[in-house]
């Protein structure tokens, strides 16, 4: 006989097992909690807000309705998806209050042995932290010092984490951020080429994406020749291969403006407009 509860379904081989039908139906519901934090997180890495926000509405429902705990990770990865909703959407202030909560408090995380859920639990503070240090430079918000200090403590944790991908974003950060005193030019492309050696490793198209967009905005912006257009290319295609429509307007924009220093016009203006599609795709009404 097969019981359907919500959007679930219960086989019960036997009559008078309620203890098991409970467990059963318990199981099914953080599952289901899984699946849609998962799909959640698809849209919100095409930069998709509309769907991510969807499916965050829904994971909150589902987490409601089959009273599910949101101790352990399933809690930690349900805060970081809003803050990464509200810092999508442009609405930084609440990404940075949701960032702060005391769940990714790395002084409280455990420094010995950590269990696999232990682990999880501190690597999603590491990517809130990473997500702060990123908000954090946006010009009203810009503060060198505290920079330096935030990339200090963090440096411990990422710098030779076993995930690859934390590491890339560990990179990217420190390759990027403003601090005092500035990183030193030579150090900066050692980060840049090891977040880049990292996103080719794990063939993370987003992050090769925005390692190369980084790369041509730092070391070609405004310069005439072909290693300039080759670089702000390399950016696009890389782009348009993550799906990503922010970043997709980032390398179009770079690359439109590389057109228009080589006299490129033509080529300038399509490109342009496209980047201006692809900004109002990354942050529609929503």
């Amino acid at each position: 006989m097969i019981y359907f509860l919500g959007d679930t379904r219960i086989a019960r081989s036997s009559p008078g097992l309620l203890p098991d039908l409970v467990s059963k139906l318990h199981w099914r519901g953080e599952i289901l909690c899984y699946f849609r934090l998962y799909i959640a997180f698809c849209w919100a890495g095409v930069a998709n807000w509309t769907n991510a926000k969807r499916y965050l509405d829904e994971l909150r429902s589902t987490v409601k309705s089959f009273e599910i705990s949101q101790a352990g990770p399933l809690g930690h990865l349900m805060m970081y998806l809003d803050g990464v909703y509200h810092q999508g959407i442009g609405d930084f202030d609440t990404a940075l209050h949701i960032f702060g909560h005391a769940k990714f408090n790395l002084s409280t995380a455990k420094s010995t042995t950590l269990t696999s859920a232990d682990q999880v639990e501190r690597d999603i503070a590491l990517l809130a932290a990473l997500n702060t240090l990123w908000i954090l430079q946006d010009k009203p918000r810009l503060d060198p010092d505290r920079n330096m200090v935030l990339m200090e403590r963090l440096e411990p944790y990422c710098a030779n984490h076993p995930n690859q991908e934390i590491r890339a974003a560990f990179n990217l950060v420190v390759a990027t951020v403003e601090t005092n005193p500035p990183s030193q030019l030579f150090k900066v492309k050692g980060y840049l080429r090891a977040a880049l050696d990292c996103a080719q490793a794990t063939a993370n198209t987003q992050f090769l994406a925005i390692t190369l967009s980084v790369m041509c905005s730092r070391f070609f912006s405004n310069v005439v020749g072909a290693q300039a257009e080759k670089s702000a290319r390399a950016a696009s295609v890389q782009a348009s291969k993550s799906g990503n429509v922010l970043w997709m307007s980032v390398a179009d924009g770079m690359l439109a403006r590389c057109y228009e220093v080589q006299g490129k016009k033509q080529e300038a203006q399509s490109t342009m407009e496209q980047a201006w599609m692809y900004s109002e795709q990354a942050l529609p009404d929503v």
